[in-house]
Parts: C-alpha cells; sequence; structure tokens
C-alpha cells in the first residue's frame, strides 16, 4: 500500500494474519479464487505488492514461486512480516516501500490483494497499477488483484454472518467515495477506509498502466467447503479477483 494509507495498518498485522483462521471466507474463497487466477506459480518469480503481513508472500513461497518478495508501505506490516519469517522461513523476503513507487526486480507474476481499493485517486490507482506493469519480466505475464466488487451489497449488516461489515457511505455511490471496512475479532478491531471505484474507471487504470487485456473473475467456493454457508457471501461477493496481462 502506499504511505498516505500505511498509518491504517500499523497496529493490525496480527489480526490481518489471524483473520484467515478465524474468518472461513479468507481461504474458503478468497484464497482458493486467487489460487485458481494465478495457475500454477512453481518456479515463478513472484511479487506480492502491498503484502501487509505477509500471509499471501509466505503462501506463494509455500506454492514454490522462488524468489518471492513483499512489498508494503507501512513500517508495522513489514516489520510483523519479518518476524514471521524469522520464526517459520518461507523462502520470502520482505521490504518497505510505497506501492507507487518503482519496485527494482523482474517478475513473473505481481500479486495485490485489498490493496487497489486504498488508492485515494484516480492518479494514485493508476500509479500503483504501473508499478505492478513495470515490475513484470516482459509480455504475457500477469498482474492478480483482488479489489472491491463495484457491485457489492450495501443492505446493513449483509456480510456480518461472514465476519466484517462493508459500509457504503452513500446509497449511489461514485468514484473515490469512501468504503468503511469494519471487522471484530480476537479482542482487536479492524477498521479501515478503502474506497469505492467503478469497473470501467479500474480498467480503465489497468489499461493506462500498460496492460493488454483485463479479466474479471467471479469467486469461487473451495470444493471442501460448506457452499451452502457462503451462498449469500457469492451471490453478492465483496470483492472479485481481476487479473490484467502485459
Amino acid at each position: 500500500m502506499t504511505t498516505s494509507s500505511a498509518s491504517q495498518f500499523e497496529e493490525l498485522a496480527y489480526l490481518y494474519e489471524r483473520s484467515f483462521d478465524v474468518w472461513p471466507y479468507r481461504r474458503d474463497v478468497e484464497q482458493h479464487s486467487v489460487r485458481v487466477a494465478l495457475g500454477d506459480v512453481a518456479g515463478l518469480a513472484a511479487l506480492d505488492l502491498g503484502c501487509g503481513a505477509g500471509s499471501y508472500t509466505r503462501w506463494l513461497a509455500e506454492l514454490g514461486a522462488r524468489p518471492v518478495v513483499g512489498v508494503d508501505g507501512a513500517a508495522g506490516m513489514v516489520d510483523y512480516a519479518r518476524r514471521r519469517e524469522q520464526e517459520d522461513p518461507s523462502g520470502a523476503t520482505f521490504a518497505l516501500q510505497d506501492a507507487s513507487e518503482p519496485i527494482s526486480g523482474r517478475f513473473d507474476v505481481v500479486l495485490a490483494v485489498h490493496l487497489l481499493p486504498y488508492a485515494e485517486t484516480v492518479e494514485a490507482f493508476t500509479a500503483m497499477c504501473a508499478t505492478a506493469r513495470a515490475a513484470l519480466s516482459g509480455p504475457g505475464k500477469r498482474f492478480v488483484t483482488v479489489t472491491i466488487n463495484p457491485g457489492f451489497a450495501t443492505d446493513p449488516g449483509y456480510y456480518t454472518r461472514y465476519g466484517f461489515d462493508l459500509i457504503a457511505s452513500s446509497d449511489e455511490l461514485r468514484d473515490g467515495d469512501p468504503v468503511r471496512l469494519r471487522s471484530e475479532f480476537l479482542g482487536g478491531l479492524i477498521d479501515v477506509t478503502p474506497h469505492y471505484w467503478s469497473r470501467a474507471t479500474q480498467e480503465r487504470a489497468l489499461l493506462d498502466a500498460g496492460f493488454r487485456q483485463v479479466t474479471w473473475w467471479d469467486p469461487l467456493c473451495s470444493p471442501t467447503a460448506d457452499a451452502e454457508h457462503f451462498g449469500d457471501y457469492l451471490r453478492k461477493p465483496p470483492t472479485l479477483v481481476v487479473t490484467a496481462t502485459a
């Protein structure tokens, strides 16, 4: 993430990592959908842009990607990710860096989970996409990102059974409008403010950043999960996976 939004996340690393254990949607829907979109990453150089606590970075390493680098603009997140890597080595490395700044290295795949919605302007959104594009090693390489679904459910409490609330700031959201994300568990609170971006604006930013093709993926439920439990989630998913090809 960028340094402008990093302050929201300095103290949240532990909760973000533990959310995979507490809330099943993170593994059974979100992570499963990302894995389908990524395909086989074994032996691929991977960048996790806006890596946060490093959960997805380390997961990429566990899937066989090499090398794997995670970058984030929040010092607290990066410090936590490095400590976890020391405790339980996966092969990933971490760096403190704004997601809108050029990244050294050439990667086969770039992943960004819950990063782009924290762009506060179209220019910032496009800059993050440009960072991802510049980090890819050549044509045909892919950027995989998880972004807020422009058609997410705005009914109050719609997602509470899954462990979080998405609270719209108005009935008719416009590009850049704040969307409150709130989740309380393990005695802690995640309460942050991403932003709404229309599908057209997100696609334009990716194309302006130099990508040739943009594909939207509906979320998928893991075959080992309780599909009935996730019925409402899948009918109006809060997030979608997007792939952009260089």
